[in-house]
């Protein structure tokens, strides 16, 4: 006869995994492609974008986009820059405006070796400082017009953009 917790034991590993409930993490992820930004003579930061295939499928996947620094940059910068390529890709003053006061509760100042991360994952957006989680985007639509900065095919860096997603 059976004790009651084998069997308990037995009822909880018959149970199915639920897939949704268990995420890989992004460090774990291959990378898709890598660049470097530069600007003149100067490098700003090195880039890669990984997947959890390894693939670029789109932007409405799962993505981590991780940027090591190589100078140091002030987060009012940061934040003048993304106002700046948000521009670019058409977005309205409105939302830029509600969407850069998040950022600047969530992003440093980045000194030389700093490396921010985005992970895109189900739909929600987490920023790393290095490994440590700094902060967390709920909106869909801002998550993925982050993303949009360097994957969109209407990016001001169109060749880091091939180069981000494999396709030298």
């Amino acid at each position: 006869m059976l004790t009651l917790s084998l069997l308990v034991l037995l009822s909880v590993l018959a149970l199915p995994a639920k897939a949704s409930s268990v995420t890989s993490s992004w460090q774990s992820w291959p990378a898709v492609g890598d660049a470097t930004l530069k600007w003149g003579p100067w490098v700003i930061y090195d880039s890669e974008l990984r997947s959890p295939s390894g693939r670029y499928l789109s932007q409405d996947h799962d993505l981590a986009l991780v940027i090591k620094y190589r100078r140091n940059i002030d987060k009012d910068d940061l934040i003048e820059a993304t106002d700046d390529q948000w521009q670019h890709l058409g977005i309205s003053k409105a939302k830029r405006d509600k969407w850069l006061r998040t950022l600047s509760q969530i992003w440093p100042d980045v000194k030389k070796g700093d490396r921010l991360i985005y992970v895109l994952q189900n739909d929600q957006g987490r920023f790393y400082r290095d490994n440590r989680q700094i902060g967390v985007v709920q909106d869909r639509e801002m998550s993925q017009s982050f993303l949009h900065i360097w994957l969109s095919p209407n990016t001001s860096y169109p060749q880091i953009r091939q180069q981000l997603i494999g396709m030298r």
